[in-house]
């Protein structure tokens, strides 16, 4: 799907994904211990700020009602494990899995929410909390090649609204959510917007060149064989340690794995016309969350390109915010000689009131 509103969810994704981090605990983390287990460390670094939360906080009669803990991660171990700089202080003991506890990553003290990511900017934003706002500016285009490769260029605006931002405090907070902005979009400089995902099956090991995926009526209608796709570089193989991109997918076959209806397909490294198949260089496996991807929309030059700190002009006041100016290219194919939708002739369409429904219809018109 083209145009503009995919680009905005695709943006509001990537700061929700990454900004908003959350993986529920696979553990106990008791009061005491720097060792915390949880399902997924995908999204969380070295010297990150983090909450451990559970479902009590909005429970009046929980020990963790309105309550959460700091902590910042120390190391990230694997997957599945982290230590912090400290120990866990909960006085009622730590952080449980029959309470559904996770951690959840934050900046400055001051945590950011789903649902305050809003698709387009508001005269009044309805939170005292952190709020990031996605508004959509502009399209513009040039041609780049005939023919007939059209690049066209949206510009989007992100607003950054914070807590008490009249402090020195809030100020600070204010600037260290724009620059995680600045720094999560500047990463994603080849952005992807509505890639299509699968997770594996199946373990794929190094000189492999199948995977395994499900069955589904989605996974068939997205997987199909790089000869019937627009680009024949679309298709990667990743996990939580590695990736593989711009593979071909040369065969897409029904198999019964596991008792289930299943797809394998099989990948190449190169074309395999022009140089024969070639094999996955290293293993993928499920433990490590291991999906395949077909590529949506290519931007080939995206990024942020200049951001506002502080005060910031919204009609005729003046607010505390930070507002960064994001830019993404993506090229549009265009065919040539484009046919004209227009016809000469008209067939004569017949008249199945009748005319007397017609005169009818007339002699009550005013």
């Amino acid at each position: 799907m083209s145009g503009v509103v995919p680009v905005v969810t695709g943006l509001i994704e990537l700061i929700q994904k990454n900004l908003i981090a959350k993986t529920n605990l696979s553990s106990n983390a008791l009061t005491g211990e720097i060792l915390v287990n949880v399902e997924n460390t995908f999204n969380f670094s070295d010297g990150q700020e983090i909450i451990l939360i559970d479902y009590g906080y909005n429970e009046p009669t929980s020990p963790h009602y309105q309550k959460y803990e700091y902590a910042v991660i120390d190391k990230v171990i694997n997957t599945h494990s982290i230590t912090l700089t400290g120990p866990i202080v909960d006085p009622s003991g730590g952080w449980m899995v029959a309470d559904h506890s996770f951690i959840q990553k934050t900046i400055g003290h001051a945590p950011l929410y789903d649902d305050r990511v809003l698709y387009g900017d508001r005269e009044v934003i309805p939170t005292e909390e952190m709020a990031i706002s996605v508004e959509p500016l502009s399209l513009s285009n040039e041609w780049i090649y005939m023919h007939g490769g059209l690049s066209e260029e949206y510009r989007v605006s992100i607003m950054i609204y914070g807590k008490n931002i009249e402090t020195e405090q809030g100020i600070q907070i204010l600037n260290l959510y724009a620059d995680a902005v600045y720094g999560l979009f500047n990463r994603n400089i080849h952005i992807d917007i509505n890639n299509y995902k699968s997770p594996l099956l199946a373990n794929v090991a190094a000189g492999n060149n199948t995977v395994i995926v499900e069955d589904t009526a989605a996974n068939r209608a997205k997987f199909l064989p790089s000869s019937q796709l627009t680009d024949d570089q679309t298709y990667e193989v990743q996990d939580n340690i590695g990736v593989e991109i711009d593979l071909f997918a040369t065969n897409v076959s029904s198999i019964t794995y596991g008792g289930n209806p299943a797809l394998q397909i099989t990948l190449s490294q190169d074309d395999p016309t022009l140089y024969g198949s070639t094999p996955l260089n290293r293993s993928y496996n499920i433990e490590e969350y291991a999906f395949l991807s077909v590529h949506g929309r290519y931007f080939y030059d995206s990024r942020i390109d200049n951001i506002e700190y502080g005060m910031v002009q919204k009609g005729s006041a003046y607010v505390r915010a930070a507002r960064l100016n994001w830019f993404g290219k993506e090229v549009t194919e265009y065919s040539f000689p484009q046919q004209s939708l227009r016809t000469e002739n008209f067939a004569v369409v017949p008249d199945v009131l009748g005319e007397s429904s017609s005169s009818s219809s007339s002699s009550s018109s005013p």
